[in-house]
């Protein structure tokens, strides 16, 4: 768990970036103790990526389409596994998770080949 500014020391970024990205959701605290907002292992990683974006002039609030393209996506795979989480049995939850990791990656695949045809044609 991170605070907001060991984020954006491990990210090697100011907290502001790291304030922008919380604005337009980028990450979300997961728990707040004392007032003081934590954050998980993967926020690290959209922020070491928002500071990446941001080195090359691209502001947080131009990341909120891949916020709102993750957020289909996952409700896409809710739907897929929710009829085996309904069943509450722990196979079917492994089932769910099993299935939710091969979801994920499919469509990772996708986006990435999906990305890599687009910039073909703009070169």
């Amino acid at each position: 768990m991170y605070t907001a500014e060991e984020l954006a020391e491990a990210a090697g970024c100011d907290a502001q970036l790291v304030r922008d990205l919380q604005q337009y959701g980028l990450i979300s605290a997961n728990a707040t103790v004392g007032g003081v907002a934590y954050f998980d292992p993967d926020s690290l990683g959209v922020v070491r990526t928002g500071a990446g974006f941001a080195a090359v002039g691209v502001e947080p609030r131009h990341l909120r389409a891949w916020r709102n393209a993750a957020d289909r996506e996952a409700s896409l795979y809710e739907q897929l596994v929710m009829p085996l989480l309904r069943q509450r049995n722990p196979q079917a939850r492994r089932q769910a998770a099993e299935l939710l990791e091969r979801l994920a990656s499919l469509g990772g695949e996708l986006r990435a080949g999906l990305v890599h045809e687009a910039i073909r044609q703009i070169r």
